[in-house]
């Protein structure tokens, strides 16, 4: 089964956007967070032990501003891409975001820069590190070396073992030790135009999906084999969103009222999102889905949840993760032994976090006392603006000219969060800036996320700042993953980031 249970680890978002909607707030249960040094020991627990059940805050270094993270395969290191502040004489600001490679080595606790880039991706081997600069090239990094530099057409590959597909025009190609071949030819007119559409592989390789996104609204879903670069037409005029699994070739499809899992030979099962816990999505290590609420990620990091798996194959499965209310980068690690994301330590600031799963009961202390989520709170609460940034990205567009928002960038489906607390006044299409999610504050304020691929609320609920509403998506007129961040005082185009 390409989700399989496997291996017993388991123990247990141009309106000039040319640059370019509740669930409950959880309270604290009585789990807690003890520092703990990274380290490859096994767990030794005398009380029963529980994989899902990721509770231990583990003491890292300060890794700032962290936009997304992405683990080798045997769990030792992780790769992010971080925001690094630099000057600019293009922007209204006079400065601008720029994102770099990162890495950590957990054993050693060891932090590698690696230089300007995004979208870190690992070989399957842990020896090479792929990611996209902003020359458009792919580059491939061998123990600190460049050891490739490729010509691509779209940022998204995937390694199978150490061969690294990705796409050049019509063609899918395969990066193997220095040397590029053709595996396969798709359509001509099925060809994926990033940045205005995405393609995406499945998570062995095998196949692939594109969408081809409209500026009336619809949207054309194609799943294509590798191989051949035979391309067939998703049957699902409602979908909204698709992603792989992290195992295999299960594809995971979302629309504004159900969740569908489809696997390889075209069989499916899907739920009404309305009969699951919440609308949040994740995976576990082992490819289940996990479909849940996840509490107002101010400042993150202080509040455990409790996210139900979901799966039609096995309606026996029952098991819940508990799990930080991160935001960002919300993943576990291959081996299932870490969970991460990011917490906020400011307004606009967050720093990345590593929490140590397989916790038996007992084992940790009410989060509601750990002074650093008390301390990081505080400073939220205690600034003098009000908005916090509603995704962990980097800024890509400021207010300025004919732009009447903040554009951040960020990878898709990454959760959007309200910047602040107020209704739901708006979710639905609108020209030019695609799904959109909308909030009504108090004072006159109203705040939109533009570009979404999936909203997580709907019109009439009351949500908290930082409650995730909607996923990072492509949809209106938009170039690239991104969300379009619009923010009015009584009707007026307002900077949020004054604000």
């Amino acid at each position: 089964m390409s989700r399989g249970k496997g291996l017993a680890y388991i123990f247990a978002l141009a309106i000039a956007l040319s640059g370019c909607a509740q669930a409950p707030r959880a309270s604290a249960e009585d789990d807690g967070a003890i520092s703990l040094l990274p380290d490859d020991h096994p767990i030794r627990a005398t009380a029963p032990v529980d994989m899902l059940r990721c509770t231990g805050r583990a003491t890292i270094p300060a890794l700032d501003n962290v936009t997304n993270a992405k683990w080798s395969p045997d769990s030792s290191a992780v790769a992010m891409s971080r925001i690094a502040v630099v000057p600019s004489h293009t922007t209204i600001t006079g400065y601008e975001e720029e994102l770099r490679i990162t890495v950590y080595y957990l054993q050693s606790g060891r932090v590698q820069e690696i230089g300007q880039g995004q979208r870190p991706e690992w070989s399957g081997s842990g020896a090479y590190l792929s990611y996209w600069r902003d020359d458009g090239y792919l580059y491939v990094n061998l123990d600190g070396t460049i050891a490739g530099t490729i010509e691509a057409s779209s940022p998204n590959v995937r390694w199978s073992g150490d061969d690294m597909y990705f796409w050049y025009a019509d063609e899918i190609r395969v990066w193997h030790d220095g040397v590029a071949t053709t595996v396969s030819h798709v359509d001509p007119d099925l060809i994926p135009r990033y940045p205005r559409d995405d393609s995406y592989f499945s998570a062995d390789g095998k196949r692939f999906t594109v969408t081809r996104y409209s500026l009336d609204g619809t949207t054309e879903r194609y799943i294509g084999v590798t191989a051949s670069g035979e391309m067939t037409k998703l049957d699902d005029p409602d979908a909204t969103f698709t992603e792989w699994a992290p195992q295999g070739e299960t594809l995971l499809v979302r629309s504004n009222d159900k969740l569908s899992l489809i696997e390889p030979d075209g069989a499916g099962q899907s739920v009404a999102l309305s009969t699951l816990a919440g609308r949040v999505h994740g995976w576990t290590a082992d490819a289940r889905l996990l479909v849940g609420a996840v509490s107002a990620t101010v400042p993150g990091g202080n509040v455990f949840d409790r996210i139900p798996i979901w799966d039609p194959i096995d309606e026996q499965d029952k098991a819940i993760a508990t799990l930080p209310n991160l935001f960002g980068a919300r993943s576990f690690s291959p081996d299932g032994r870490w969970f991460t994301g990011v917490s906020r330590t400011g307004l606009y600031e967050t720093q990345l976090e590593l929490y140590r799963c397989g916790a038996g009961s007992g084992q940790s202390v009410d989060l509601r006392a750990d002074p650093a989520a008390r301390s990081r709170l505080g400073r939220i609460e205690g600034a003098s603006r009000r908005f916090v940034r509603p995704v962990a990205g980097a800024v890509s567009q400021f207010l300025q000219g004919r732009h009447t928002g903040i554009d951040i960038a960020a990878p898709f489906g990454s959760i959007i969060v309200a910047a602040d607390d107020g209704i739901v006044d708006a979710a639905g299409w609108v020209q030019v800036g695609g799904r959109r999610v909308c909030v009504q504050h108090a004072e006159g304020f109203e705040s939109c996320y533009y570009h979404t691929s999936a909203a997580l609320v709907s019109i009439g609920d009351r949500v908290a700042r930082g409650q995730p509403i909607a996923l990072i998506g492509m949809t209106g007129a938009t170039s690239g993953p991104h969300v379009h961040w619009e923010v009015k005082e009584n009707g007026r185009i307002i900077d949020p980031l004054e604000h």
